[in-house]
């Protein structure tokens, strides 16, 4: 993979790893380590997409941690802490207030990296009244309505932006998922100094009771330099999203001062998405009609399939997996095809088995091309 040349613009150093002290050591040959927070079993789909999305980059091995290996001097294996999306206060009850403060001291003083998405931004932000542990800079508002709504919304790139995500430099709007995520701004006497690195521009309040003109123009995606680490938050989901997965490795690179590589074009797809899309009450029950002909006829399963695609369902990822098991070879074909599309590379097993026990010779070549598609972007190859 090609190098990024930022050397004028960001100290790209080789990658940190930890020893006994926590203090930090040059070791080129390890590969980079993301320890992926878990609630036990609090939203579970969103640190699966994470630990997807991380794969791509074949430098780097997610895993899944709790907060006792926060609190051990095993955290010290790891470069890089994420907190996932789900539910912010469920992940900080979970640290207890020792391991929030083990997190910041982990941070400030040991240098380790350190990622938020969605709920993760609410764990990292400096929010009064709210448990966050005051790294990224920004202060989360209007937590009152943080049921807002969710879809497909448009995100522009600040200046820094550009200069991390040269990929997307050839326009000024983009796509990601977002599933009431929080509204950020700066607070009044911020302990660190934050950027945005982009702007969202969509005004999401579907759910009755939101109030309008709250997302739009908020920072969406935040980088913070927060003593010795580096802290990035992102109020959408990328690592969610088809085409933006790529956006999660590259600034785990960036908050451990790794350097920057390019991903695939197989990966980075920005292209996918050309228009906002957000789930009105009326596009809900649209989905919701959608679902349920997944158990109907075949030609009302392959229209389902599609159709959930076509509209960015966020729930299709749970439901299309298991129709590559339906007795339809037209069904198990099309929703092969959705999982590709969707970038499902957790379904790489499912799509293994169901291309070595198809019986159907021509389905077979073609479920297996599926499967060579998907496991060129998991970061498998």
């Amino acid at each position: 993979m090609k190098k990024l040349y930022l050397f004028l613009i960001l100290p790209l150093l080789m990658v940190s790893c930890y020893n006994t002290t926590g203090t930090k050591e040059i070791n080129t040959s390890q590969p980079i380590r993301v320890g992926i927070f878990d609630t036990n079993g609090d939203s579970p789909g969103c640190i699966v997409d994470a630990y997807e999305a991380i794969r791509i980059d074949s430098m780097m091995i997610p895993e899944v941690i709790g907060a006792a290996t926060i609190m051990s001097d095993e955290v010290f294996n790891y470069d890089v802490l994420l907190f996932p999306g789900g539910s912010g206060k469920a992940q900080t009850i979970k640290l207890g207030q020792l391991g929030m403060q083990r997190v910041q001291q982990l941070v400030t003083e040991h240098g380790m990296g350190v990622l938020g998405i969605c709920a993760g931004s609410y764990v990292l932000s400096q929010t009064e009244g709210y448990p966050s542990l005051d790294l990224s800079g920004f202060e989360a508002i209007d937590i009152e309505h943080d049921h807002r709504g969710h879809g497909l919304v448009k995100f522009s790139l600040t200046e820094e932006g550009k200069v991390l995500f040269p990929e997307l430099n050839e326009k000024d709007i983009w796509y990601s998922k977002y599933y009431e995520g929080p509204v950020l701004t700066e607070p009044q006497n911020p302990l660190f100094k934050g950027k945005s690195l982009s702007t969202m521009l969509s005004d999401v309040h579907t759910v009755e009771g939101t109030p309008a003109d709250m997302t739009n123009n908020r920072p969406f995606i935040t980088a913070t330099e927060a003593g010795k680490g580096k802290v990035v938050t992102f109020v959408g989901h990328p690592e969610n999203t088809p085409g933006m997965r790529w956006m999660i490795p590259r600034m785990a690179r960036w908050a451990i001062n790794k350097e920057l590589i390019t991903y695939p074009a197989n990966v980075v797809r920005p292209h996918i998405y050309k228009e906002e899309l957000l789930y009105t009450s009326e596009q809900l029950q649209k989905q919701d009609k959608y679902f349920e002909m997944l158990w109907g006829t075949e030609q009302e399963k392959t229209e389902a399939i599609n159709s959930l695609v076509a509209q960015s369902s966020w729930s299709a990822k749970k439901k299309i997996i298991g129709l590559l098991r339906d007795e339809s070879p037209k069904v198990r074909l099309t929703a092969a095809k959705a999982i590709v599309e969707l970038e499902r590379t957790d379904a790489l097993k499912d799509l293994k088995v169901a291309a070595e026990t198809e019986s159907d010779a021509s389905l077979k070549k073609k479920l297996n091309e599926y499967l060579k598609q998907l496991n060129n972007i998991s970061g498998n190859n």
